[in-house]
């Protein structure tokens, strides 16, 4: 298997976080965990394999310090299903017991592996995912990922400038900034980076054409 081909055709990018729902096994195979993950692609020479953080204030931050882990087995889920981001976080039994029943039908792809503890920091862990092997559940999974969601969001937005009142376009600025940084956080590329600064930037010119004058802020 080319691995670096096979996560590219999945989405996953050096320059992108991918969202997924990534699942953790204990000694025993049993599920210890489920949680939302974001990973880039990660190559150093011939290795190729997916890159991501657990933050401070997490099970796995916790359960990786305390019990002094080097590595654990893993299985990152690739699903834009929204239902099971929500699960993973606010009801994470529900979702275990129906991997346990193999009964999670969000799933489009596993990438079953091994994350290795590269770094530990105050506030993060650095992990790699060593891949084993692939399960492609669904035709052509693809990554989710924050950045292309929040530019088309931005572009939304920007549309309703002209027909709402001038007292709400406020409210659209402050959701325009709040989609420039997400993005600027999701993603170092450089289209990205580009389409929302530019977005950002048409919405301000085309508030203050139209409210500028009545309004001090814009």
């Amino acid at each position: 298997m080319n691995t670096c081909r096979e996560l590219r055709k999945f989405g996953f990018s050096k320059d992108t976080y991918g969202e997924t729902i990534t699942i953790f096994y204990g000694d025993n195979d049993d599920i210890v965990n489920v949680m939302p993950m974001g990973f880039k692609l990660y190559a150093d020479g011939e290795f190729c394999g997916l890159t991501g953080r657990v933050f401070k204030g997490s099970t796995m931050y916790d359960l990786v310090i305390y019990k002094g882990l080097n590595e654990i087995r893993c299985s990152v889920c690739i699903t834009k299903d929204p239902r099971a981001f929500y699960y993973s976080i606010f009801n994470k039994k529900y979702v275990i017991n129906l991997l346990k029943r193999r009964a999670l039908n969000s799933c489009d792809a596993y990438i079953n592996g091994t994350m290795v503890i590269s770094d530990v920091g105050d506030d993060s862990i650095k992990v790699i995912v060593k891949l084993h092997n692939v399960n492609i559940i669904t035709r052509n999974p693809r990554v989710f990922d924050r950045a292309s969601a929040a530019i088309i969001e931005a572009l939304v937005w920007y549309t309703k400038i002209p027909y709402v009142p001038c007292n709400k376009i406020r409210q659209i600025l402050d959701r325009e900034r709040f989609y420039l940084e997400t993005v600027r956080r999701a993603s170092r590329k450089g289209i990205y980076r580009h389409m929302i600064n530019d977005i950002y930037a048409r919405a301000k010119e085309l508030a203050s054409t139209r409210c500028g004058s009545r309004d001090k802020d814009l």
